[in-house]
C-alpha cells in the first residue's frame, strides 16, 4: 500500500545513473532506449530473469546489437526499484499478472469481485493487459471488448493485435457486433 510509482523521468534517471554507476557507454545504453527494451519485455511478461537467461532471443538481440549489457541493466534497474520501494507503469501490469498467476485466493476474490468486465481500444492491449483481462473474466465469462483491428496505433509501447485478432479462439461463444454506422459524421463508415 506504500510504493512509489516512478513516471518516465525517474526511470530514465534510474536508468542514467546505473550506466554511468557501471562504465557503460552512455551512446550505446541511452535511458530512453533501454527504458523501451525493458518496458516491451514487461509488456510481454519476460522477467529480469527470464530475459538473462543464456541463450535467450533477448540477450542474442542485445549482443547482435552490441548491447551486451541490456539484461544487466534490466536487472540492476528492477533490484533497484524494489529497494526502493517503487515500481514504473510496466510494473503495476507485470506484477499484477503475476499477483493474479501466483495467488489463486487474490485471483478468486477479483474474478467473484467484477461479474462484468469491458475493456475500450482493445486492439491497442499489451500481452499484460489480455493476461489480466483474461483472468479476470474466466469464471463469470461476462467480457465485453470494442475495438477496431485496422485502428490499432501503439504497437510501438507494446500493443500487440493479435489480442483481437485471436480473441474469438478464446471465447468460442462470441457475438460480434459491427458498428458501421458513423454517428459523428454524415456518412458511413
Amino acid at each position: 500500500s506504500n510504493f512509489t510509482i516512478y513516471d518516465t523521468d525517474d526511470s530514465k534517471s534510474l536508468i542514467k545513473a546505473i550506466v554511468k554507476e557501471n562504465g557503460l557507454d552512455d551512446k550505446l545504453y541511452k535511458p530512453n532506449m533501454v527504458l523501451n527494451r525493458i518496458s516491451s519485455a514487461k509488456n510481454r511478461l519476460i522477467s529480469y530473469y527470464e530475459y538473462n537467461q543464456p541463450n535467450s532471443i533477448y540477450t542474442s538481440d542485445d549482443e547482435a546489437a552490441g548491447r551486451p549489457e541490456l539484461g544487466r541493466v534490466y536487472k540492476l534497474y528492477q533490484e533497484r526499484c524494489f529497494r526502493s520501494g517503487a515500481m514504473d507503469f510496466d510494473d503495476l501490469l507485470f506484477n499484477t499478472s503475476l499477483l493474479l498467476k501466483s495467488h489463486d485466493d487474490v485471483l478468486l476474490k477479483y474474478q467473484h469481485r467484477f461479474k462484468y468486465v469491458m475493456v475500450d481500444e482493445f486492439q491497442d492491449t499489451n500481452l499484460a493487459q489480455y493476461f489480466i483481462t483474461k483472468k479476470l473474466a474466466a469464471v463469470h465469462r461476462n467480457i465485453v471488448v470494442v475495438g477496431d483491428d485496422a485502428q490499432s496505433i501503439y504497437a510501438f509501447r507494446g500493443a500487440d493485435i493479435q489480442n483481437i485478432l485471436n480473441f474469438e479462439k478464446d471465447y468460442d461463444e462470441l457475438k460480434v457486433f459491427k458498428l458501421e454506422q458513423n454517428y459523428r459524421s454524415t456518412e458511413n463508415i
